[in-house]
């Protein structure tokens, strides 16, 4: 089924492109000769300018921080860049961001779920690529605008895809789901993808498993490209917490996938053992009232701070740890983020967790189990018990931050751009 589902688009896509006013699908290279490839920027010692198109559905979250990432860097080492995203699901300061920076914006309205609404979409995708084109590159973000970009024609330019967190991953989701999602990305990787950067090893492993994009699978972790030092003390005045309390932090997005009821069942049974735990909780969306109502039904609502979208690097310094609840993950920037400011994770074991807490015990904690609730309280009741303990992991925290974060995941993209279009053209 999903393999027809694609053909259809595709051709739908075709006959609605020739239809109702919009151009008809043809190669963005057409009528505009390309040079010679030993006249090719990418064909000279130390490369060139290369022209990069970033696309992108959800305008926020770790996908939408990485776009951004990239279309703030690139354009400082001499390379084009334009961003195709949509305005639909986006937060306003990724809108933001992306007005302030020097790149060429074109929104094409995209829904996340599938649906008839996709065909549109990938016709005034197409339309974008070919008048904003020619582009040596097309780097699509996330399944949904994934799947689109895959799909139309891109003339030559390098289709590479980044899933940041495949669907099928998440270990709730049914079995049907997962077949039908996990054999439409093995289509698209197959057939229609130069290359799949996964951005943490537990992601990579699972694309080579399924055979999605085989031989053409790299690693490249995210990154906090300029980590931000806050006052500590003054932040916990703010928060007015006591240096001696144990401030246990929870940021993203308050979503079935972020999993924040988690957060607050373990930290209002730690909380009941112990007076001097508190936490706080950055972050909004549909979970936000279920919150809220979890955290007033348990009586310790004054312990709690709830920041809303608050900007969460200005706070997690003040953190002591950090803990992640998630059902499923590709690489949270708020690990990053979190070992940048020298505070331990407690994390589910998902993927990216093994790629900033390389030893359990070490940078952080990783935990599972039947019962993860009772598992995550005891291992913030733990570090509460032994500060020694807790010193230590936020040395190795800090001294693993630098090593994942600062310029490397820009340095590793823009090297793969380069070899993927160099093979492609001298193929």
């Amino acid at each position: 089924m999903p393999a027809a589902i694609i053909s259809h688009l595709h051709h739908s896509v075709a006959e609605g492109m020739t239809r109702g006013g919009l151009p008809a699908i043809v190669s963005p290279r057409e009528g505009r000769p390309r040079d010679r490839f030993d006249e090719h920027p990418f064909a000279r010692a130390g490369g060139g300018r290369v022209r990069i198109c970033l696309v992108l559905e959800t305008g926020g979250g770790g996908a939408g921080r990485h776009v951004l990432d990239l279309a703030r860097e690139l354009p400082l080492r001499g390379h084009a860049v334009a961003v195709i995203y949509s305005a639909m699901r986006a937060e306003a300061r990724f809108l933001l961001e992306l007005l302030s920076l020097p790149v060429t914006r074109v929104e094409v309205p995209m829904t996340r779920n599938p649906g008839p609404q996709d065909v549109m979409a990938a016709c005034r995708l197409a339309k974008a690529l070919r008048q904003h084109g020619p582009f040596d590159i097309v780097h699509s973000h996330s399944s949904k605008a994934g799947a689109l970009a895959r799909l139309v024609p891109t003339g030559t330019a390098c289709r590479i895809y980044t899933p940041h967190a495949f669907r099928a991953l998440d270990p709730e989701a049914s079995r049907l789901s997962k077949a039908v999602l996990t054999a439409i990305e093995r289509m698209l990787g197959q057939a229609r993808t130069d290359a799949l950067i996964a951005v943490s090893q537990g992601e990579l492993a699972f694309a080579r498993a399924q055979r999605i994009a085989p031989g053409r699978c790299h690693l490249i972790r995210n990154g906090v490209i300029h980590p931000r030092s806050v006052d500590r003390a003054a932040v916990r005045r703010e928060l007015r917490f006591a240096e001696d309390q144990l401030v246990v932090g929870f940021v993203g997005r308050l979503s079935y996938q972020k999993a924040p009821e988690r957060f607050v069942e373990a930290m209002v049974q730690a909380m009941h053992a112990r007076d001097d735990v508190h936490a706080v909780m950055i972050g909004q969306g549909a979970y936000e009232s279920m919150v809220a109502n979890a955290i007033e039904r348990s009586g310790l609502a004054g312990r709690f701070r709830l920041l809303g979208g608050a900007d969460a690097q200005n706070y997690i310094g003040a953190f002591d740890v950090l803990m992640m609840s998630s059902r499923y993950e590709g690489l949270s920037y708020v690990m990053l983020e979190s070992l940048a400011a020298g505070v331990p994770i407690i994390s589910t074991d998902v993927a990216g967790a093994h790629d900033v807490i390389v030893e359990s015990g070490r940078e952080g904690l990783i935990v599972g189990g039947a019962d993860l609730i009772n598992n995550l309280a005891g291992a913030v009741l733990g570090l509460a018990e032994d500060r020694e303990r807790l010193g230590q992991m936020k040395e190795a925290a800090r001294a693993r931050g630098a090593v994942l974060n600062g310029q490397r995941m820009i340095d590793e993209t823009e090297a793969l751009y380069r070899r993927v279009a160099a093979e492609k053209r001298c193929g």
